[in-house]
């Protein structure tokens, strides 16, 4: 699973046009964190955002996306689609130029079914290097080509003063994923052999910085072939691979320019780059102790059941848990739970519902602290009837206190679902399930965490 931001980044999509896709139901998470709000989206929906791209950069509407999403067009007609618009693009003015390369790209991704590949990704051991770099700020995507020219003369410009040649192909450094709204940080980088008697001072008062670059074990790395435009697929396979692996970032991720004419060769515009490497130093994501049945124990294979459906009457809190409000609401239901008519005494439920019924802003869910019931009659005052469908589960369990549960969910969410291979319901539903086992403030507590799946 992939929080709203990396998707983001990801995808070069903003954040609030992604909350503007969700409210008009064009492209909803598939989970939304109770106890953080973050919003989590999988690698697969990058396939449906680039469809609802391609369609808006035809120039329909969003009513008009919604419509042929709705009506399930074919990969076929999706073609032809695009293709019938090429061709008008072909035959406007020289500003549409930009415009028909977008399209003729979707085209290519729609006949390679538009899901991103990892299968040639590679762990690589990379050594320490010695760099001339220069970082900017760039105000916007826009600006980030111009200001990449820019510290690309500046480099030269020192190289060529200092009498040194480039050791490495030039390549840019972002701290995370490279695409933000504004303001977004860009480095461009040399490696470099310094002559006898040079130092890091020699460039004091200067835009230049000479860095020791540390020695990388594990270097994630992908090369991207093709147009530069489509780069952001390399980085979305490095993401999935990272998730299915087990692993996650650990250190800035890299834009190697690979050279045609040998390494002391200038980076050309990124526009006419033919073989780029996206490269990102990782690390083992590391399982919570919440979810360790030993403290040894490093990986979280769930358990799947199937579940069939019930009924449960119980407190209803709808929101993003901003200030606790879920824990509150448990402390008074356990005050008054004697007076729900159950018929499962052993058991106890948080049943959480991110697909709400009306009006809700985003990131809202709906929890019921809950008991099962064999109808909807002689629902207390003040408490809520809910029906929970039959659902396959992957189940999680929780040890120990409370106070770890949002990092549990989120490994949950980010990691365990992706290295198991499993995807979750569209219902976007979960649950916790306390027994026996549950022990309030004990670090011998457990309880289970079920999440629904495909």
């Amino acid at each position: 699973m992939i929080k709203i931001g990396d998707f983001s980044k990801l995808a070069h999509v903003s954040i609030k046009t992604l909350h503007h896709y969700d409210d008009l139901g064009l492209l909803a998470p598939v989970h939304v964190d109770r106890y953080s709000g973050y919003r989590y989206y999988d690698i697969a929906q990058l396939s449906k955002l680039n469809r609802i791209l391609a369609l808006k950069d035809l120039g329909l509407s969003l009513e008009q996306v919604a419509q042929l999403l709705g009506e399930d067009v074919s990969v076929a007609e999706m073609r032809g689609m695009l293709r019938l618009k090429q061709m008008e693009l072909a035959a406007q003015v020289e500003e549409e130029k930009a415009r028909l390369l977008r399209v003729e790209q979707r085209l290519r991704q729609l006949e390679r079914g538009g899901n991103p590949s990892y299968d040639e990704v590679a762990l690589k051991d990379v050594p320490a290097q010695t760099v001339l770099l220069a970082r900017v700020v760039a105000a916007n995507e826009e600006a980030i080509q111009p200001a990449r020219q820019s510290l690309q003369t500046l480099l030269k410009n020192h190289l060529e003063a200092s009498r040194l040649k480039p050791a490495t192909p030039w390549f840019a450094l972002f701290e995370g994923l490279p695409y933000r709204e504004a303001d977004l940080e860009l480095t461009l980088a040399v490696g470099v052999d310094l002559r006898s008697g040079q130092r890091a001072g020699d460039w004091q008062g200067t835009p230049i910085r000479l860095q020791e670059l540390a020695a990388v074990p594990s270097m994630a790395s992908v090369i991207h072939t093709g147009d530069p435009s489509t780069l952001s697929q390399a980085y979305a396979s490095l993401y999935a691979w990272a998730q299915h692996g087990g692993y996650q970032p650990a250190g800035s991720y890299r834009e190697i320019y690979l050279p045609e004419s040998g390494v002391s060769a200038s980076p050309v515009p990124l526009t006419q780059a033919g073989v780029i490497e996206v490269q990102c130093p990782v690390e083992k994501t590391r399982l919570p102790v919440s979810l360790r049945s030993n403290k040894k124990e490093e990986i979280m294979q769930p358990k799947i059941v199937n579940r069939p459906a019930f009924k449960a009457v119980g407190f209803s809190y709808v929101g993003k848990n901003e200030h606790g409000e879920i824990g509150q609401m448990w402390g008074r239901f356990n005050q008054v739970s004697s007076a729900v008519k159950s018929i499962n005494q052993k058991e106890g439920f948080g049943l959480c519902f991110s697909t709400l019924e009306g009006p809700a802003r985003p990131g809202e869910f709906e929890y019921v602290a809950a008991l099962q019931v064999a109808d909807d009659k002689d629902v207390p005052a003040g408490m809520v009837y809910r029906e929970v469908p039959a659902y396959k589960y992957a189940v999680f369990t929780h040890h120990g206190k409370l106070d770890k549960l949002g990092e549990t969910y989120q490994y949950i969410y980010h990691t365990a679902l992706a290295q198991a291979g499993l995807t979750p319901h569209p219902d976007k539903y979960d649950m916790e399930v306390y027994d026996e086992d549950f022990k309030i403030d004990s670090d011998e507590s457990k309880f289970y965490i079920y999440v629904a799946v495909q």
